[in-house]
C-alpha cells in the first residue's frame, strides 16, 4: 500500500452458486484522486463495488482504510467509514425537498432529540448546496429539478454522510452536455478538497477529460491501472476487450455508392416552423452519422421521417415513395431504433421472444393463431447472431444489460430485412464490449445494401462508423462532410460548435 493510498483491496473473491465473478482482483485508490473503473459487462466492477459499500460479503482478501483492515459487512459499516455511492439510477424522492432528502434517516432533532428540526435541516442543505456551487431553496420538491441539479443533491447527500470515498456510477448517462460539464467542474472541486473519487462510466472521452488513473476489469480480476496521461482510446479498448478487439473502433473505409438511386430522399424538410430546412439523401449501403448538440433536431428528423411527427413543410421519400406515416414508413422499410429502449423500443415485462414477435406478428402467425416455435426458432437464431447474452428467447428483458436490451431492438428491426435502418443513440447506457458489437452490426447491416442513418452524441462512434456525418443547427443542415475530410475528433467537435 502506497503512502497515499486511502483504499485499497486486495486479492478480493467472490462467488455465486460456484461460479466465480471475482479472482484475486485488486484496487487501490490515493487521497483526492479520480479513478476510472472501467470494463465490459461481467467483469466485475459492480460486483467489486457493492463488497466495497458492504451490499455484497467477500469470500476472500482484504480491504485496507488508511493502512488499517476494515470488514464491511453491511452498507451502514461502509457509510460508517465515509464510503458513498451514487447510483444511475437515483434514489431522490421525488416529493420530498432538498433538504429532505439529503437529511433523509438522518435528520437534525429537537425538543428532546425526538421532532425532527426542519430549519435546522435546511439551513445544513443549504449550506451544502452553496458549497457546491449550485445553491438552492432547500425546501424544494426534488420532482422541481432538473436530472442535473438532482445530481448535485446526490452529491449533497454523501457528503451529509462525511463520505470520503465517493463512488459515481454513471453520472452523466441522462444529463445534458451543459449539465455535463457543471458536473465535471464539481468532480474537480470535490478532488480539491480531498474526496477520493471511483468514477464508472462507459463514456471513454470523459475517462480522459475528468480522471486521473484507471483500472480495468476483465473476467472478474484487474488487468490494467494507469495514469491516465500514459493510456491512449486504443489500449484501453484493447485492455477491456482483449486483443485485436479494438479495431470495431477504427474508420473503415468502405465502397457502398454505385449507379443506384438514393433509398432515403430528405427534400427541404422542416420539422416545425422556424427550423430548417434540411436535405439530404442516403444511398444504398451507405452510413450517415448525423451530428449536432443537443436540441438541434437530430431526433425531430428520424421522427419525422419514421412518420411519428407531421412535417411543417418538404417532403420525405424512401424508394421514391414519399412517406407520411408510421405505417407507410414501415412498409416502405424503415426502422426506427429509438433513444430509450427501455420506454420506447421495449416491453420491458415481457420475454426477448414477445418482444421480438410484437412487431413481425405478419411473419409468425397463422390464421388467428401465433406460431411460437417459428418466433422462437428465429430469436433464437438472433441470440446466436447478435451475441444477446441470455438463458433463452422466453427470459424477460427487463433483468438484462443495456447493451443486450440493445441488440433485442435490433433484432426486432433485422427481422424486417430494412431498406433504411436509423438509430437514434444506439449505444447509450451499453458497455464497451457491447458498443464494440453494436457498430460491427451496423457495418454489416449497410453491407447487406440497407441505407443507414446514424445519430450520436458519441463522436468517436461517429467517426468510426459514418462513411458521410452530416451536422445539423437548429433544424438545419450546415455541413455535409466526407469521413474522409475529418482527420480528427477535434474537427468534427469545432464543426458542430460553429
Amino acid at each position: 500500500m502506497e503512502a497515499s493510498d486511502i483504499l485499497e483491496m486486495n486479492d478480493i473473491e467472490k462467488s455465486f452458486n460456484g461460479v466465480p465473478v471475482l479472482k484475486k482482483a485488486h484496487f487501490a485508490l490515493r487521497k483526492g484522486e479520480v479513478h476510472a473503473l472501467m470494463g465490459g459487462n461481467g467483469a466485475g466492477k459492480s460486483t467489486l463495488m457493492k463488497i466495497l459499500t458492504g451490499v455484497y460479503h467477500k469470500d476472500a482478501g482484504t480491504i485496507l482504510l488508511d493502512g488499517n483492515p476494515v470488514e464491511l459487512a453491511t452498507a451502514r459499516q461502509a457509510e460508517r467509514h465515509g464510503i458513498a455511492m451514487i447510483y444511475q439510477e437515483l434514489s431522490l424522492i421525488p416529493t420530498l425537498t432538498v433538504a429532505q432528502n439529503v437529511f433523509l434517516k438522518h435528520e437534525s432533532r429537537a425538543v428532546g432529540n425526538v421532532l425532527i428540526n426542519d430549519a435546522e435541516s435546511g439551513r445544513r442543505a443549504k449550506l451544502l448546496m452553496e458549497e457546491l456551487g449550485h445553491p438552492v431553496d432547500p425546501r424544494t420538491p426534488i420532482e422541481q429539478l432538473s436530472v442535473g441539479m438532482c445530481q448535485m443533491v446526490e452529491v449533497a447527500k454523501a457528503l451529509a454522510k462525511k463520505a470520503r470515498i465517493l463512488i459515481m456510477d454513471e453520472p452523466t448517462s441522462s444529463l445534458t452536455d451543459a449539465e455535463t460539464e457543471i458536473l465535471f467542474q464539481l468532480v474537480n472541486r470535490l478532488k480539491r478538497s480531498g474526496i477520493s473519487i471511483i468514477y464508472i462510466s462507459h463514456r471513454m472521452s470523459e475517462i480522459f477529460t475528468v480522471c486521473d488513473r484507471v483500472t480495468v476489469m476483465r473476467d472478474g480480476t484487474s488487468v490494467r491501472t494507469d495514469e491516465c496521461r500514459n493510456v491512449t482510446m486504443e489500449g484501453l479498448i484493447e485492455s477491456m476487450l482483449g486483443k485485436g478487439r479494438s479495431v470495431a473502433f477504427q474508420w473503415q473505409e468502405r465502397d457502398y455508392q454505385g449507379s443506384e438511386r438514393p433509398v432515403l430522399e430528405v427534400h427541404n424538410l422542416s420539422v416545425e416552423k422556424g427550423r430548417g430546412p434540411v436535405s439530404f439523401s442516403i444511398y444504398p449501403g451507405e452510413i450517415v452519422g448525423l451530428a449536432g448538440l443537443l436540441g438541434s433536431g437530430r431526433t425531430e428528423i428520424a421522427e419525422t421521417i419514421f412518420g411519428m411527427r407531421r412535417a411543417h413543410d418538404g417532403t420525405v421519400s424512401v424508394n421514391g415513395k414519399a412517406i407520411h406515416t408510421t405505417r407507410e414508413a414501415i412498409n416502405a422499410g424503415v426502422g426506427l431504433v429509438p433513444e430509450d429502449r427501455r420506454t420506447q423500443g421495449l416491453v420491458l415485462d415481457h420475454s426477448l421472444l414477445a418482444n421480438f414477435i410484437l412487431p413481425n406478428l405478419e411473419f409468425f402467425t397463422r390464421g388467428s393463431f401465433v406460431r411460437d416455435g417459428a418466433g422462437a426458432r428465429a430469436a433464437t437464431d438472433f441470440i446466436q447472431r447478435l451475441r444477446i447474452k441470455i438463458r433463452g428467447p422466453e427470459a424477460p428483458v427487463r433483468l438484462l444489460s443495456g447493451g443486450n436490451q440493445q441488440k433485442i431492438v435490433l433484432a426486432k428491426w433485422l427481422e424486417r430485412k430494412p431498406r433504411l435502418l436509423m438509430l437514434d443513440e444506439p449505444t447509450m447506457g451499453v458497455d464497451i464490449g457491447a458498443k464494440s458489437d453494436i457498430l460491427q452490426i451496423v457495418r454489416d447491416i449497410a453491407n447487406g445494401g440497407a441505407a443507414v442513418l446514424v445519430i450520436s452524441s458519441e463522436l468517436e462512434e461517429l467517426l468510426a462508423m459514418s462513411d458521410r456525418i452530416l451536422v445539423i443547427h437548429d433544424g438545419k443542415l450546415v455541413h455535409d462532410l466526407n469521413r474522409k475530410d475529418i482527420p480528427s475528433e477535434e474537427m468534427l467537435h469545432h464543426a458542430i460548435q460553429d
